[in-house]
């Protein structure tokens, strides 16, 4: 069935209509999970290269996971802004490891080709994203942003598509077309500040213990690529940089192994070096177009070669070398760059609810305990329960539990 046939709701024709609009020069449709978001993306973009014609419009994504998930649910590609605004790869670091984004190509003195761009997942924008790709839109251009706005605000300061909302036209989606969905009705709960409630595809484990109760609690199958437990916060004892090497002792816990520094060595809080296995799940933290592989990508390490430092990795879609030393021209710089790719790669059974936005997986797996407040929040645990397609399982204690209904953000 063609996208066009699809049949929509008055809300959502209404909202196709005002992305339509060529006086409406930003758009946003806002709605929770269910209320039929990618149905209007789908049928808008279509329509959209009807009117401006085809090559003139373009979907992206903030992450390169994102941009997979949407391509998978509308069979429209979609590139990461990243790669829409042409930055430079790879990118350079500081004297402290963390990345420096130089200025992308793309910009007011060299503005986009495309006259509409339609933009997926924009809850998670950053505002110097979003600064960057507003300067980057064709003075004749539009731009629409699709997002849920009850979905975790992004890491850095400012929420740019929430005060689009408030500022500029949008469209809200509100009735919801899965409301017979458990998943989604337990959503609904968490979101209004109520308790969720266990039923046969949403189970809650309290505990006094939540982090050795996830230790205990997994098993094989809940490190399969279907399955991912998601945590609120990576740092401290009950984030994922504790959980992981214990469930990597747990599921592999021998074999030739390599250390990878993930930040300087000169950084006196610097975390240690993450060590790596072959059979271990993991998570690429940061785009690489070189290696073609992005911010959020999870697979498997198929082996490592602790003498050269080598690994194989496989994703959903390929399997791939990767070296320790990578050295590339890069136009943008003038000059050659050489890097350490797997500074990007860290251990991914579990990740934090950021890493997983715009993501989909079978089972979703949430640990939360009261020991780390800062992060508890029902926004959190609305965006991790509505990554799962099929069950959920919410291991916490009670308190954790209570302190992050009360709190619609985190702080």
């Amino acid at each position: 069935m063609k996208r066009q046939e699809i049949e929509l709701s008055i809300e959502q024709e209404e909202a196709v209509e005002m992305c339509l609009d060529r006086q409406n020069r930003i758009f946003s449709v806002t709605g929770r999970a269910g209320t039929g978001k990618t149905s209007v993306l789908g049928v808008a973009y279509d329509e959209t290269q009807q009117q401006v014609g085809v090559g003139k419009v373009v979907l992206c994504a903030p992450t390169g996971r994102a941009a997979k998930r949407i391509y998978e649910l509308t069979g429209i590609k979609a590139k990461t802004i990243h790669k829409l605004l042409e930055f430079p790869e790879p990118d350079e670091e500081d004297a402290q490891g963390n990345p420096i984004p130089p200025d992308p190509r793309r910009n007011r003195e060299r503005p986009l080709y495309e006259r509409v761009v339609y933009v997926d997942e924009a809850s998670m924008l950053s505002q110097g994203l979003y600064e960057q790709l507003m300067a980057a839109l064709p003075p004749n251009g539009r731009i629409r942003f699709f997002g849920d706005n009850e979905q975790l605000p992004p890491v850095e300061k400012g929420s740019p598509f929430e005060a689009m909302l408030k500022e500029r036209a949008s469209k809200r989606l509100t009735h919801c077309f899965r409301s017979d969905d458990e998943i989604l009705f337990n959503a609904e709960r968490i979101r209004n500040g109520r308790l969720p409630i266990r039923n046969y595809r949403f189970e809650i484990i309290y505990t006094e213990q939540p982090i050795k109760q996830l230790i205990s609690f997994t098993t094989e199958e809940c490190v399969q690529r279907s399955v991912q437990i998601i945590m609120p916060t990576r740092n401290g004892n009950y984030g994922t940089n504790r959980v992981n090497p214990s469930l990597q002792l747990k599921f592999n816990p021998t074999g030739d192994i390599i250390r990878v520094d993930r930040k300087a060595k000169i950084l006196k809080d610097a975390p240690p070096p993450v060590a790596l296995r072959g059979g271990d799940k993991f998570l690429w933290n940061q785009n690489d177009y070189t290696l073609k592989l992005f911010n959020g990508d999870l697979g498997y390490i198929d082996w490592v070669n602790s003498e050269d430092g080598s690994l194989q990795i496989s994703t959903e879609e390929r399997q791939l070398v990767i070296p320790p030393f990578i050295q590339v021209y890069s136009p943008f710089h003038g000059s050659i760059i050489h890097y350490d790719p797997r500074k990007k790669i860290e251990l991914g059974y579990a990740i934090t609810t950021h890493k997983a936005q715009g993501s989909e997986f079978d089972t979703v797996i949430y640990c939360m305990s009261r020991a780390a407040p800062r992060m508890l929040n029902r926004r959190n645990i609305y965006t991790a329960v509505t990554r799962a397609k099929h069950n959920v399982v919410i291991i916490t204690d009670r308190m954790a539990m209570t302190h992050s209904m009360r709190r619609y953000n985190g702080g």
